[in-house]
């Protein structure tokens, strides 16, 4: 009988574990396991029995199969290589970047923090118990620092664990590993170039150890950052084949991974980590709507596979490592799990607290951190780990038995011990239990779900034609439930019910931003810019009800940073292009947002009124009315000063809703068998092209000519095309926007301003007058050369022409009848403004 080819029998193996970890997915439901516990389970199984049938030489396919999964031609580097970046990838595509900034101090404490004082309280233990150096004890512990993301998610899921726990804890995992393989390299290094591993050996170049790590680190995280927004690039002529984006995310965290090893010397797992929340933050705007579906599904199966087989690959070697393990091996390992325990106890009571003094961190309270100590599992990166230490030749027989061993059994110990029990500390703290509010809650939304279902079953029977009694009984059911539910008040305090609504209306909004998007309705920049402030309005009513959300509301329709960057562009060097851009982004975002709003208020009349009742449904559409008033005051601010910009936008929303419903159309009629798979594709690339066309969006003139904004203006009217032009070469342009102090009073001034359109407010002397399109001001400063005596803030969007002090003299000398008429109205000025002291001071008198 000829031998199965090695290839063939690798893939006929791996093929077999893929079914039996498919498997094992439902006898872990049925036994209440940890599913890695089984994959553990299966992985040492099958060690031994291939390390049996090796050692007696069975003969045979099964022998064949038994010498494929023996581990033989598994490797370290094939275990980090293929599947620890398939890993942290899928890791980090599904992290919720925005939540876990929220809690980036306690998560970054926990994942970098965390693993250098594991290593150097599991280092200093160790090296005190056993013959080995200390810089090989300190391997050791960086190893057992690896904590195992699937095996504790899947047991929060399972439990009910709230959110901010699984956040916390699925932030400091990815990390976690990130800093724990960083500091590995960083530690073998040292440990390799000492020439041995011998107790008291001396490494010279440990004083540069932490430089190392922080370089490897950071420059990891920088690389990855960098990769991640040029792969987005790359992928934008990819945006309409679904198929190929996500091909490409295949090859980036590999790309990623083996560039930042090889040719940066940086920490390729750093960057892979990087690269996956540059992505998972950002891909969903970036990428179409089918490529990012399609992504997500190939990547939880990637995740899925990858996880798996990299425990049972390392799990296969358990057999293999404790061949050979002593009683005093049992000792050192009851001193790394005290000491591996005692560490993270440090982290959470003793610096996370300070985290919390210092305000860099939301608190995290005690049932939360006995949860996080009990749930640090170790898998399928420490055992990895564990055999590259194996497979070093330079460390020794000795160093390698001691540091396999020990991390062996630690994974062990925590496999066997804490995931089994970590369901029963869950529940000890009450973590699986629903809250009081939650609790309400859920009583209103079951008697809201089954209010009339009672009524329903028995029209369901008619029409089915089924016997009457039947559905007399399951109808009477219902109702006996029903009355249950409604004999419970509904206690909730209204601002609880307030606060828990004005979040659901955030998180109803972010679904909105998203469908529109799906369907094209806007650009992707207005999508990101959308989602951010609906995270900011969120995150407002959780922390401080209707007051913070209001507030953040009113921050979403200022002027951010960028805007207020595009203006100083423009105000200082004449370059209009940012601040056009983000002022057709702005228009763009308050037509989006109005639509929203008014969507939502139907939303809430719907379903916040039956779920939460009347008195709070009021208050909620209060709150919408109030946001929907600022927009639409904001839109009309807008309309007035670029109405043909306006209305050309209009124009383009309107084609783009046009096009959507053309598509949808054509799907209708290919899911109806009207037109061929031929005519329906040629039918939506007419429709793809012309969205095309439509992400060019018209371009903004901001109406900053010198010479147009001149001719507006009635102080120079009737002047010849000369004198004009010669006045035009000393104005310069100025756009201001609502809010914005374009002088303070006390400051020195050596500019005047004129205004072509808008309106601003002077306060002066605890009195405030305005002035509008053909005044002047600021005159006064310039001419005495002194000190603002008002400040002057833009009420409206205002386009001026500024006049500094040695441009007013060159004005002057060529124009006296200008500067005469500008010293008058100075004048006039001044004597208003010493009449509104004195008789402010004869009102103070009296």
């Amino acid at each position: 009988m000829e031998t199965m080819p090695d290839i063939a029998l690798a893939v006929l193996a791996i093929s077999i574990l893929i079914v039996l970890v498919a498997l094992l997915q439902p006898l872990a439901t049925r036994l209440s396991l940890p599913h890695s516990v089984l994959i553990a389970g299966l992985g040492i199984a099958l060690g031994s029995v291939a390390s049996v049938t090796g050692a007696i030489g069975t003969g045979g396919t099964f022998s064949e199969f038994a010498h494929a999964l023996t581990g033989g031609e598994i490797r370290s580097e094939a275990i980090l290589h293929i599947f620890l970046p398939i890993l942290l990838f899928e890791a980090g595509l599904h992290m919720d970047v925005r939540r876990m900034m929220d809690d980036v101090a306690p998560i970054l404490t926990l994942a970098v923090v965390a693993v250098l004082v594991c290593s150097l309280v599991v280092g200093i233990a160790l090296w005190g118990t056993s013959s080995q150096s200390l810089v090989l004890c300190l391997l050791l512990g960086a190893i057992v620092a690896t904590t195992d993301p699937a095996a504790v998610i899947g047991i929060f899921r399972d439990a009910g664990a709230p959110r901010r726990l699984t956040i916390l804890v699925e932030g400091e995992s990815l990390l976690n590993d990130a800093a724990a393989i960083t500091l590995y390299i960083v530690l073998i290094g040292l440990l390799t170039a000492g020439g041995g591993a011998g107790h008291g050996a001396e490494e010279a170049d440990a004083s540069g150890a932490p430089l190392l790590f922080l370089r490897f680190f950071i420059g990891g995280g920088l690389f990855g950052f960098v990769a991640g927004r040029l792969a987005f690039m790359v992928m934008r002529p990819l945006n309409r084949y679904p198929v190929a984006e996500v091909a490409f995310t295949l090859a980036l965290p590999y790309i990623a991974y083996v560039v930042a090893e090889r040719y940066l010397h940086v920490s390729g797992v750093v960057a892979v980590v990087t690269v996956a929340l540059v992505v998972g933050s950002t891909g969903r705007v970036r990428i179409s709507a089918e490529g990012w579906e399609g992504l997500e599904k190939v990547w939880a199966l990637l995740g899925f596979c990858a996880s798996t087989l990299i425990f049972i690959f390392a799990a296969m070697l358990v057999p293999e490592f404790l061949r050979d393990a002593t009683v005093e091996d049992g000792l050192l390992l009851l001193v790394l799990i005290s000491a591996a325990f005692a560490a993270r106890a440090i982290v959470l009571w003793g610096l996370l607290p300070v985290l919390t003094w210092l305000k860099v961190g939301q608190p995290v309270s005690t049932p939360y951190r006995v949860v996080i100590l009990w749930g640090g599992l170790r898998g399928a990166v420490t055992l990895a780990l564990a055999l590259a230490v194996s497979e070093n030749p330079l460390l020794g027989t000795e160093a390698t038995h001691f540091v396999v061993v020990l991390a062996t059994g630690f994974v062990l110990w925590t496999l066997l011990v804490n995931a089994t029990t970590l369901r029963l500390v869950m529940r000890a703290l009450g973590m699986g239990a629903l809250s009081p509010t939650e609790l309400a809650l859920r009583d209103r939304a079951l008697h809201q779900a089954r209010e009339g279902i009672a009524e329903r079953i028995e029209e369901i029977a008619e029409e089915q034609h089924l016997a009457p009694e039947v559905a007399k009984e399951a109808a009477e059911a219902y109702r006996s439930r029903l009355s249950g539910l409604a004999s419970r008040p509904f206690m909730l305090d209204p601002k609880e019910r307030e606060r828990m609504g004005l979040m659901a209306l955030a998180n109803r909004e972010r679904d909105l931003v998203v469908e529109h998007f799906d369907q094209k309705l806007m650009s992707r920049r207005t999508t990101v810019d959308l989602l951010a402030q609906v995270g900011r309005l969120h995150d407002a009513a959780m922390t401080g009800g209707r007051g913070d959300y209001l507030t953040a509301a009113a921050g979403n329709i200022g002027f951010g940073p960028s805007f207020r960057i595009a203006i100083l562009l423009q105000r200082y060097t004449g370059w209009e292009g940012p601040l056009s851009g983000r002022i057709a982004d702005r228009l763009e975002m308050l037509k989006v947002s109005r639509m929203m709003i008014e969507m939502l208020k139907r939303h809430a009349e719907a379903e916040m009124r039956r779920l939460l009742g009347a008195e709070v449904w009021q208050s909620l559409d209060a709150v919408l009315t109030t946001r929907l008033d600022a927009i639409v005051a904001a839109i009309e601010a807008w309309r007035l000063q670029y109405p043909d910009y306006e209305r050309r936008m209009s124009e383009r929303f309107l084609r783009w809703a046009a096009l959507r419903l053309e598509s949808v159309e054509y799907d209708d009629l290919r899911n109806q068998q009207f037109i061929t798979g031929e005519i329906y594709e040629d039918l939506q690339r007419d429709v793809g092209r012309l969205y095309e066309t439509l992400q060019r969006r018209p371009r903004l003139d901001l109406g900053l000519s010198t010479e147009e904004l001149v001719r507006r203006l009635p102080f120079f009217q009737g002047l010849s095309e000369e004198r004009i032009g010669q006045i035009c070469r000393l104005l310069k342009p100025i756009f201001a926007v609502p809010g914005e102090a374009i002088v303070q009073a006390g400051e020195r001034g050596d500019t005047m301003y004129f205004i072509s359109s808008g309106a601003v407010e002077i306060g002066r002397g605890g009195r405030k007058f305005r002035l509008g399109r053909g005044d002047f001001f600021g005159e006064m400063a310039v001419l005495i050369s002194g000190r603002r005596t008002a400040t002057v803030t833009a009420i409206a969007f205002c386009k001026l022409l500024a006049l500094t002090a040695r441009d007013l003299q060159a004005l002057a000398s060529a124009h006296p009848d200008l500067r005469r008429t500008i010293a008058e109205v100075a004048r006039a000025r001044s004597t208003e403004t010493e009449r509104t002291i004195s008789a402010l001071g004869e009102e103070e008198a009296v």
